[in-house]
């Protein structure tokens, strides 16, 4: 058997503080290592950008610039960058090692699926965190099963963000693409089914036909291959997979079966014993740091160095400051101190600002040392927004945009409002509102639009009836949908109608004539203008179709035979199925609903079926 080439990473101490372990993956951006901070000692995961790309100064700032940015974003549902750097020939970014299991192995590569309210529950999680990416304008542009890790206390977090794009995307993915992904993923939590990055169109029914239709519409929404047809961002997709889950009873019997998986449980680690138990590599956190650490020692000796733990400054005063400032300042002392963030609230110092540090300013630090920095997020207790009369997506984007992200949604029937629209709020309109807890939406109900594009118009009618929707259909030609194919609709998907709401639809009658066709057809009422042929031809008057306005005359002259009980056709009347008109002299009745559609014509899907002339 071949022996595996030796990782040059493993073992090395970036900045006399992480200690590469085994690498976990390789990307891109670099080479993702698991590694122990000898500082904060604790287990952590180092990405190492590749040789190659560390030449290329503008790959160098693009990769800092992102962890900058990545830096900055803290919610929970996400794995932190804890800090960066450059260190000799590697530039690296260190990220949170997160406890638990991810998808790709709770799934255990197929075969296994979750029921629909704890994939929706999942789902909702990962659209939560990335909600906050998208509101700071920055994207995953990654998302897939091994990105997403969930623990035993149903707790779902996003990790895994590239630090560094395709060269031939200059602006880097934007928010539909992780939208697309997430909508892939509650496929696959569903069906169990794994599907490439590349995919679209996904249709949970095709896999499982017994799932409600609100649910094959999520994710076909999702996985539209026409990104203007997906939901914009996290947070409207979030808005609609939170109203579907709200809908959905306890999972049917049939799904409760042995191929689904809740979310898995991991063991608490006992009190006092730090070892990570789903570390991949289990012993290097043992013997390799204390050998390391003791190498260093010796080698920084023999190099002539010196540990001056006397060299001690005092703590300037940066609250009130950026975090950008605050690093800069710290830099300054010359003392390569650690400086690691974490949030708090403050009533006195504007989001994104240091609000305090420890220790607190005035304080001796040594070289070497820890300065925590807490960064603003503003007030704990604001005003909640006016946001009655409003619909629920933008309530929800102002409630966040004050600060309150646990945003909850009671669905509540209206006479006078339309649906989706917000009724009240509790805490109410401009009452302080504390951002540890719920603010609650009253909304009114209403039914959500599902996505009928690619859809045969019988399905789509039987779809939105089943809905309680009516439906209004029209035709027109499409150069690429088949004919009888629904081609477009109006309201957009994932829209709240009332009940008995009507949906446009737009039904394709196939490509326009080829233009040699249309001048034939021209043509040929000037062959059959004479007299004598029009009263020896008895065809219906093909050629009558050209008259603009004429036509009747041909008309006349058949009517001589009998008379038709029937009215004329009218392009602006909607015929159902049976209606009978005359049209050119001959009598026809509709085999199906049709609008605007002329009788006549050739085509084998043809809506009139020929009565015969009068």
């Amino acid at each position: 058997m071949e022996t595996p080439a030796p990782d040059p990473l493993f073992g090395i101490t970036l900045h006399e503080r992480y200690i590469l372990g085994k690498r976990l993956r390789s990307g891109a951006s670099g080479t993702v290592h698991v590694a122990h901070d000898l500082s904060a000692d604790q287990t952590v995961t180092v990405t190492v950008m590749h040789p190659w790309l560390v030449r290329d100064h503008g790959a160098v700032h693009a990769f800092l610039d992102r962890a900058r940015t990545l830096e900055d974003l803290i919610h929970p549902g996400l794995a932190r960058i804890l800090g960066h750097g450059r260190d000799g020939d590697h530039v690296y970014a260190v990220t949170e090692y997160l406890q638990g299991e991810t998808l790709a192995r709770t799934l255990g590569g197929g075969d296994l699926r979750y029921p629909p309210h704890v994939a929706l529950t999942i789902v909702a999680g990962m659209l939560t965190a990335l909600d906050v990416v998208h509101g700071s304008g920055a994207v995953h542009g990654e998302l897939d099963l091994d990105k997403v890790v969930v623990d035993g206390e149903g707790g779902v977090r996003v990790t895994g963000f590239p630090l560094l794009f395709d060269a031939e995307e200059d602006a880097g993915p934007e928010t539909h693409a992780d939208v697309h992904a997430v909508g892939r993923l509650l496929y696959t939590l569903m069906t169990g089914v794994s599907v490439a990055p590349d995919t679209y169109s996904l249709r949970l029914s095709s896999a499982i036909p017994e799932l409600p239709s609100d649910l094959d519409m999520l994710v076909a929404n999702a996985t539209d291959p026409n990104p203007r047809y997906r939901p914009r961002d996290a947070g409207q997709y979030l808005t609609v997979v939170e109203q579907v889950l709200r809908s959905l009873s306890r999972p049917p019997a049939d799904l409760a079966s042995d191929d689904t998986r809740p979310i898995p449980v991991i063991t608490d680690v006992p009190e006092g014993r730090r070892e990570d138990r789903g570390a991949p590599v289990p012993l290097w956190r043992r013997v390799p740091v204390l050998v390391g650490a003791g190498v260093l020692v010796l080698v920084l000796f023999a190099a002539g160095w010196t540990l001056v733990p006397d060299n001690r400054v005092e703590l300037p005063d940066i609250v009130g400051v950026s975090t950008e400032e605050a690093e800069e300042r710290l830099a300054a002392l010359g003392l390569d101190l650690t400086v690691r963030f974490d949030e708090t609230y403050s009533d006195t110092v504007g989001p994104g600002s240091v609000a305090e540090s420890t220790p607190s300013a005035g304080s001796t630090v040594e070289r070497g040392g820890e300065i925590l920095l807490w960064v603003s997020a503003g007030p704990q207790f604001v005003g909640v927004p006016d946001v009655v009369g409003g619909s629920e997506n933008e309530a929800r984007d102002a409630l966040r945009q004050a600060g309150f992200t646990d945003i909850q949604i009671v669905q509540e029937h209206s006479a006078e409002e339309a649906p989706g629209t917000v009724l009240s709020t509790e805490p109410g309109v401009g009452e302080e509102g504390d951002r540890e807890k719920p603010v609650v939406l009253h909304v009114s109900e209403g039914v959500i639009v599902p996505t009928l594009v690619g859809m045969a118009r019988e399905d789509a009618s039987a779809a939105l009836a089943g809905l309680g929707l009516t439906v209004e259909a029209t035709e027109e030609h499409h150069d690429t949908a088949p004919v009888g194919e629904v081609s477009g609709q109006t309201p957009e998907p994932g829209t709240i109608l009332p009940e008995e709401g009507t949906v446009a639809v737009t039904v394709s009658t196939g490509p326009e004539p080829e233009p040699e066709e249309e001048e034939e057809e021209e043509e040929e009422p000037e062959e059959e203008a004479s007299p004598s042929e029009d009263d020896s031809d008895d065809q219906g008057g093909r050629g009558d179709r050209g008259d603009h306005g004429n036509g009747g005359g041909r008309g006349d002259q058949q009517d001589s035979g009998g008379s038709c009980d029937a009215p004329e056709w009218d392009r602006d009347t909607v015929y159902a199925e049976g209606d009978q008109v005359q049209y050119q002299g001959r009598e026809y009745e509709a085999r199906w609903w049709i609008h605007e559609f002329p009788p006549g014509g050739s085509q084998e899907w043809n809506p009139w079926r020929d009565e015969g002339a009068c």
